[in-house]
């Protein structure tokens, strides 16, 4: 359902942004203010470089403030791992011990017997 959602929102989207840059193809003087000279761009180039840098902006942001998660999740995860090895040592360990306590107490019976 949410998948769903999302492609209508989509595509809804899609539709919008290309609706506006048909309707906004006059271009337009840009200058970057530390840079000599403009650029002539469409409105909706402007519009899509704005939403593009945004959206990288933003994105960097939001990788940069879950640096100390992804540690934090890194260490848990190793940490889990260390535990499961030293799990599967110390069953490995109790089985061999109930072996050989099986083993011990059916050798006296089988030598007894013959």
């Amino acid at each position: 359902m949410v998948r769903m959602l999302r492609l209508l929102l989509g595509v809804v989207a899609l539709i919008v942004i290309i609706a506006f840059a048909i309707a906004n193809r006059t271009p337009v003087p840009v200058g970057l203010v530390p840079f000599p000279g403009t650029i002539e761009l469409p409105v909706y180039g402007v519009f899509l470089l704005g939403l593009v840098i945004g959206v990288l902006v933003g994105g960097i942001g939001v990788w940069l403030g879950t640096i100390s998660k992804r540690r934090e999740a890194r260490r848990m995860r190793n940490k889990a791992w260390a535990l499961e090895n030293q799990l599967s040592v110390i069953k490995g360990q109790q089985e061999r011990s109930q072996a050989e306590r099986y083993s011990a107490r059916s050798l006296p019976a089988q030598g007894a017997g013959a």
